[in-house]
């Protein structure tokens, strides 16, 4: 295989300065499908869970389809991005475009819903996999000052994907059945392995499996799925003052402290310390972990809002976020070209930050009998402004530090990242639940309480979506009318649960206010740091030391 590239391959020696320009296109090609296996799964997955839970019987397992997955991707994420630094891209992210694949026919092929849960897993290593590699390739493949203008076409892959997912699902399931939701995934998948194969060069850097620090990747990975599973579980099944709760957060902490310990010592650390020092690194991780808590965790929750207050069916509010995915896309290739042309950063994510202000200040001041097209206007210049931020950050990060911590500054965006929308995503659950149930109780006439009785009122204060249930809520209702003053109860009963769930979104969306100013804060302050033309370090001759970056003795040399 080595023939078909421009020079034979040496670890001292870019990858992206050994290959042609249409080497590079065709790498392209095979990185979008990898990337484009992923994303669809995604995106398809939420679709076919009501048909899955139906078949399976395991409604009370439902957030472990979503949150297995989570777990294992965000575990495995820093330990392959370290890996891959050492021993090369290719035989990590074949090896987990391959175990997607497998993973993927498993869970179709899934008789029980445990079966496929476990399938789920297997399915999250080889997407976090997948994910820890495929931008770090990019960064091997082009200078930070070129690299802007291609981030868009991965972006755009990731859009299209959550653009046709719902609809490519709801066919599949409809026609042929759930299972396909999953095994559509094998035949892209060999595709994308048939593609890599071929085009990607396999370039050890250098070093041995006896440097690697495999007690730091069992420490972190261990401190991550502990946080997680606290942050699900107190929201889901303990709460948050549970002992349960408490003591896995306490234990949490303490293998973060020993994985800390263990980094500061070792010289091949799976997060080397001293890239933490690097300002714009720095900066551009707590960005993307604020962005990913405080603004992607609370629209998870709007089309709740969506078809509980404003009466919308399920199809309607995903049409209500697409201009989110088309303004993101449109933004991240233009801003892009931008990033490539003049090398500036700070301009084009001010101006994105400004839209992500704008765009949840609008979002707050959501209410009943709010117009739908409305929304659709506010999500799509949310999308513009994270098109210009988000795509950004991922040159910025790689830019910051050696080429030769590509896959751990990569992983690194990408850890910092999962774990905030988890963070997010169980946070404002926390203030949506609470605000929610506050809300209802006070829009509530006391005489309706007691008509309907308490087990019905308990009910509906604690889930805003029952009125949703096709099959149980139509029992509930036809028991509501046959009550004392049942048709005027049923509509206060309907007309509180809207207007609570409208002041829980407004509680939510202040908190995004809040983020979203604070990453304004973020972007006006990160240095500006020149985006070199080559794949040396940033103080190669482009970005001096008052940039931010650590001097080079505070980064271990031994990546290879």
């Amino acid at each position: 295989m080595a023939q078909r590239f421009a020079q034979p391959l040496r670890p001292d020696v870019a990858l992206g300065e050994m290959l042609t320009q249409r080497q590079k296109w065709l790498l392209l090609f095979s990185l979008m499908n990898c990337m484009f296996v992923s994303a669809l799964d995604n995106s398809i997955v939420a679709t076919a869970t009501p048909r899955i839970l139906a078949d399976l019987e395991g409604f009370n397992l439902l957030s472990w389809v979503f949150t297995v997955y989570m777990l294992s991707s965000t575990a495995v994420v820093p330990i392959v991005g370290k890996l891959s630094d050492m021993f090369g891209r290719k035989l990590f992210l074949i090896t987990g475009v391959v175990i997607f694949v497998i993973a993927s026919a498993l869970v179709g092929a899934a008789p029980t819903m445990i079966t496929l849960i476990f399938a789920r897993a297997l399915q999250g290593i080889g997407g976090g996999m997948i994910n820890a590699c495929v931008f770090a390739t990019l960064g091997d493949l082009f200078s930070p000052a070129e690299r802007g203008k291609y981030i868009g076409f991965f972006t755009g892959t990731f859009s299209f994907a959550a653009i046709v997912g719902p609809a490519v699902g709801g066919v599949l399931t409809d026609t042929i059945g759930w299972r396909w939701c999953f095994y559509v995934n094998v035949p892209i998948g060999i595709l994308a392995v048939y593609f890599i194969g071929r085009n990607l060069p396999f370039k050890k850097k250098g070093g041995s499996l006896k440097q690697v620090d495999f007690l730091g990747a069992i420490l972190l990975a261990t401190a991550t799925v502990t946080l997680l599973l606290a942050l699900v579980w107190a929201q889901e099944k303990y709460g948050w003052r549970a002992p349960e709760t408490v003591g896995l957060f306490v234990a949490a902490g303490v293998l973060a402290a020993a994985f800390l310990f263990q980094e500061s010592r070792h010289p091949e650390a799976i997060f080397p310390l001293g890239i933490f020092r690097n300002r714009v690194f720095l900066q551009a991780n707590i960005l993307v972990m604020v962005s990913s808590a405080g603004v992607f965790g609370a629209i998870q929750y709007l089309p709740t809002f969506v078809q509980t207050s404003l009466n919308a069916s399920a199809t309607s509010s995903g049409f209500i976020s697409t201009p989110q995915s088309v303004g993101l896309l449109t933004m991240s290739i233009i801003g892009g070209q931008l990033l490539s042309r003049t090398g500036k950063y700070k301009p084009q994510i001010i101006t994105g930050a400004c839209f992500m202000v704008i765009a949840t200040i609008f979002l707050q001041t959501l209410s009943v009998g709010e117009t739908k097209w409305h929304i659709s206007v506010y999500m799509g210049i949310y999308g513009l402004g994270a098109g210009l931020v988000m795509p950004s950050m991922s040159v910025i990060t790689q830019s910051a530090v050696d080429h030769k911590f590509m896959g751990v500054a990569t992983a690194g965006r990408q850890f910092f990242m999962q774990i905030g929308q988890v963070v997010g995503t169980a946070v404002l659950g926390v203030i949506l639940a609470t605000s929610y149930s506050n809300s209802f109780a006070n829009n509530v006439p006391a005489e309706t309480e007691s008509q309907v009785g308490s087990t019905i009122y308990q009910r509906l204060e604690g889930d805003p979506t029952l009125p949703l249930d096709k099959k149980e809520f139509p029992a509930i209702e036809q028991e509501i009318r046959e009550g004392p003053g049942g048709e005027a109860a049923l509509v206060a009963l309907l007309d509180a649960q809207k207007h609570a769930m409208a002041t829980a979104i407004d509680h939510i969306f202040r908190v995004s206010v809040g983020a979203t100013l604070f990453i304004l804060l973020l972007t006006i302050t990160i240095p500006q740091i020149p985006l070199r033309r080559g794949f040396g370090s940033p103080g190669q001759g482009t970005a001096p030391a008052a940039a931010g970056g650590p001097p080079r003795e505070a980064v271990p040399d031994h990546a290879g």
